[in-house]
């Protein structure tokens, strides 16, 4: 993987130093430099109400100046003074919008940031800043709501889907593997749901109609994520591909979900949503999302 310039967007909360301290591990495991990205959050009516651009301007400057000095505190007590840090302040109706305009600007090769997680009503109808991160940036980008206290990967979990695009997280998997010495859990999630009357004849699994589905599916997986260099497991197993791909690392002591996604935008990212954002939302370990694809 081997990033070299590592962006941190914080926002000053009670994650912001762990997620920097945690970024600071990135980028002392890959000699990278990090730049700390705080978005001024402006009110898009303010910006087009001339008669108070002046108050406004005044506002934001104060707001600035305020973010300014908190960054300062917050750089005392994270700064490692042998990894190159900077500070960049935009100021933007839409903190998303901002982190991925700069990275147009100024290219960098890994985004780091944490989640708070919305759900609900709020996250259908607002979305989520790490959440329209994750799935607009051409960049990799690592996520979760609780940074570890170092960077330490020996179990990453790569969800498969037998796509092209699922490729992109197989490789940067195992990419990662090698760079850490850590094993790979490959899963493939088969979410075919019975119809009611098999299971009032005790029937509740695709597994027992088709006995052989199973052993096929995982002969499938080891195919299509052939690593024979890695430390692997394969699994298939029955169920929602979120839930499970969340529950799974819990259970299996994962240190890192590597997995991609199809970056869909519109009306069809407001129909089909997304496997990977869903497990964003609910991973209890870091994620690692790769490999947009352009579907406006």
């Amino acid at each position: 993987m081997k990033p070299k310039k590592i962006l941190v967007p914080v926002d000053f909360s009670s994650f912001s130093e762990a997620t920097t301290r945690y970024a600071l591990d990135w980028a002392k495991k890959y000699q990278a430099e990090v730049t700390l990205f705080h978005v001024i959050v402006m009110y898009e009516a303010d910006v087009n109400e001339e008669v108070h651009l002046h108050q406004l301007e005044l506002l934001i400057k104060s707001r600035e100046d305020e973010a300014i000095a908190k960054m300062e505190r917050h750089n005392s007590r994270t700064n490692n003074k042998d990894i190159p840090l900077k500070s960049v302040f935009r100021r933007n109706v839409s903190a998303a919008n901002a982190i991925l305009e700069y990275i147009e600007e100024e290219p960098h090769d890994l985004i780091i940031m944490n989640t708070h997680g919305k759900s609900g009503l709020k996250n259908l109808i607002y979305g989520s800043v790490t959440e329209k991160v994750v799935r607009l940036s051409p960049i990799p980008v690592v996520t979760f709501h609780t940074p570890p206290e170092s960077l330490n990967i020996r179990r990453i979990l790569a969800p498969v889907d037998f796509s092209d695009n699922s490729k992109k997280g197989v490789e940067m998997a195992q990419v990662l593997a090698r760079e850490h010495g850590a094993k790979i859990d490959y899963l493939h999630t088969i979410e075919q749901q019975l119809h009611p009357s098999f299971q009032v004849i005790g029937i509740e699994s695709i597994f027992i109609l088709n006995p052989e589905l199973k052993q096929i599916s995982k002969d499938k997986l080891k195919e299509f994520c052939h690593s024979p260099d890695i430390e692997s497991e394969y699994h298939i197993i029955e169920g929602p591909s979120a839930p499970t791909i969340a529950d799974f690392a819990g259970e299996h002591d994962t240190d890192l979900i590597v997995m991609a996604t199809h970056g869909y935008t519109g009306l069809d990212h407001l129909l089909i949503g997304s496997t990977t954002e869903r497990v964003v939302r609910m991973a209890g370990c870091p994620v690692l999302t790769v490999g947009r694809e352009d579907k406006k």
